[in-house]
């Protein structure tokens, strides 16, 4: 499973950039079915620890963990269901080093490869306005590094799953085929790893997001 994950990433994205860049449909011109756009946003999200993960949290005393949250997707709006748009998205979480106590610290990053809905209950060409948004991570891996630089002790963590996703947004239409959209999301996932010395772990964790960035 581990080895198709980069496979599984390259492929979403490799989609997005293909979809992104071949479609000629906009918001202002369709064609017979709809049409497709692209979608680039940037944030920031800050992770909430649950089983498996909040005990060393809190043993260690960290800050809380945050960092850069990125994600870029590809939807189609069908014609034939106005307000609702279905995509696929690759989103990913860098954060920045968590200090604890004792000169310790952790890295909490993740990443997702998603099937992503967006639903426009207000406006009538389902193309702008207020939006909500669920989203189904059917492959998602987290990595978690603990490490004290003057002991030399260092201790990684991996596991793999998925996540489920909501969150409304804003979109605001610009002119020819871009449009800038602001949104804020709370993902949570469940994912299971091993750990040295207990064998399998089920993990769990939360994140809250806030993003802005182009439709294309």
């Amino acid at each position: 499973m581990k080895k198709s994950i980069p496979l599984l990433s390259f492929l979403l994205i490799a989609a997005v950039s293909v979809f992104a860049q071949n479609e000629s449909s906009t918001f202002q011109k369709e064609d017979a079915g709809g049409f497709t756009y692209g979608e680039f946003k940037a944030g920031y999200g800050v992770t909430q620890f649950f089983s498996g993960l909040e005990d060393r949290f809190e043993a260690g005393n960290f800050d809380p963990s945050g960092g850069g949250l990125y994600s870029i997707a590809v939807y189609r709006k069908f014609n034939s269901i106005n307000h609702l748009h279905f995509g696929l998205k690759f989103k990913a979480l860098g954060a920045a080093p968590s200090q604890g106590d004792n000169d310790e610290e952790l890295f909490f990053n993740f990443w997702g490869a998603a099937i992503s809905t967006k639903y426009f209950p207000g406006s009538e060409s389902g193309t702008k306005g207020f939006y909500l948004q669920g989203d189904y991570n059917f492959v998602s891996q987290f990595t978690q590094k603990y490490r004290n630089t003057e002991n030399l002790d260092f201790d990684h963590q991996f596991a793999i799953g998925g996540s489920l996703t909501g969150g409304m947004g804003y979109q605001f239409p610009l002119k020819n085929r871009y449009g800038l959209v602001v949104s804020v999301e709370y993902d949570w996932a469940f994912r299971q790893g091993e750990v040295q010395d207990v064998g399998d772990v089920d993990f769990r964790n939360g994140n809250i997001g806030f993003q802005v960035g182009l439709t294309f």
